[in-house]
């Protein structure tokens, strides 16, 4: 069943709306999908690719250029997908990708196998990581991959602060915990990376804090939004060494 959003919700409404207009909606960057990408390799030719929770398309419109591929991109919230459109028309990419309104755990009707490349930046988390894992590994050909990158603990006694804030928004596991959900899904963990700094600060949080920075001081649900990003950004300036995003390459175990 798939997760439900309210986009109405006016506190919701307001901190989607700082992402809008947004290269990337988490953290990441060109070099770091490049890197994955490379890691995920051989693909066949003409590979079918499958990219869920992804936003404004960051991530598809590389995932575009790899020779041959169809790439549909998935996503829940309608402003990023018209994003993706325009970016993909102006890239000359158009043709390759097709952008699915969804969620990523509503995908009953695309067949078993039918997919060489599976990718996720920062999104799993929506449905749980080993919830993702093992809902999505049927949709893999035997030769196959998923890419999926998930934010954890890098250390195995972080901070109060740095607890507190990420037990409420949402509770990370370590490198190893992860790996190991991975196994119990079904998965061969073929490689890990860690994302580096800048992938947060310069990629994602300085364009973010901007954008924070020029919202309506008279809509309350904008100011807080505002000061959740701020707050998001201080955490991870005085305690960013504790956690970071890591990415995974999956291939099916076979039996």
């Amino acid at each position: 069943m798939a997760f439900d959003l309210d986009f109405d919700d006016p506190s919701l409404k307001a901190a989607l709306t700082l992402h809008e207009g947004q290269e990337r909606q988490g953290p990441g960057s060109r070099a770091t999908t490049e890197l994955l990408l490379s890691l995920a390799a051989p693909l066949p030719e003409r590979p079918r690719v499958l990219d869920l929770g992804s936003g404004t398309g960051a991530a598809t419109l590389i995932l575009a250029g790899i020779e041959g591929a169809h790439v549909t991109a998935v996503d829940v919230y309608p402003p990023f997908l018209e994003q993706l459109r325009t970016a993909a028309e102006a890239a000359g990419v158009a043709d390759r990708v097709h952008a699915r309104h969804g969620s990523m755990d509503a995908l009953d009707d695309l067949p078993d196998g039918s997919l060489d490349l599976i990718w996720s930046e920062g999104a799993a988390y929506n449905i749980g990581f080993g919830s993702a894992l093992a809902s999505w590994r049927r949709l893999l050909s035997p030769e196959g991959v998923l890419v999926v990158t998930e934010c954890g603990w890098l250390t195995d006694a972080p901070s109060k602060e740095a607890r507190a804030y990420w037990d409420a928004a949402y509770p990370l596991r370590g490198t190893g915990e992860n790996v190991e959900q991975a196994t119990a899904a079904g998965y061969t963990v073929t490689a890990t990376y860690l994302l580096p700094d800048s992938d947060w600060v310069e990629a994602y949080y300085a364009p973010l804090d901007a954008r924070a920075a020029m919202i309506d001081p008279e809509d309350p649900h904008a100011v807080a939004a505002a000061e959740d990003v701020r707050r998001e950004i201080r955490l991870y300036r005085e305690h960013g060494h504790e956690y970071g995003y890591v990415g995974y390459v999956l291939r099916p175990r076979r039996s």
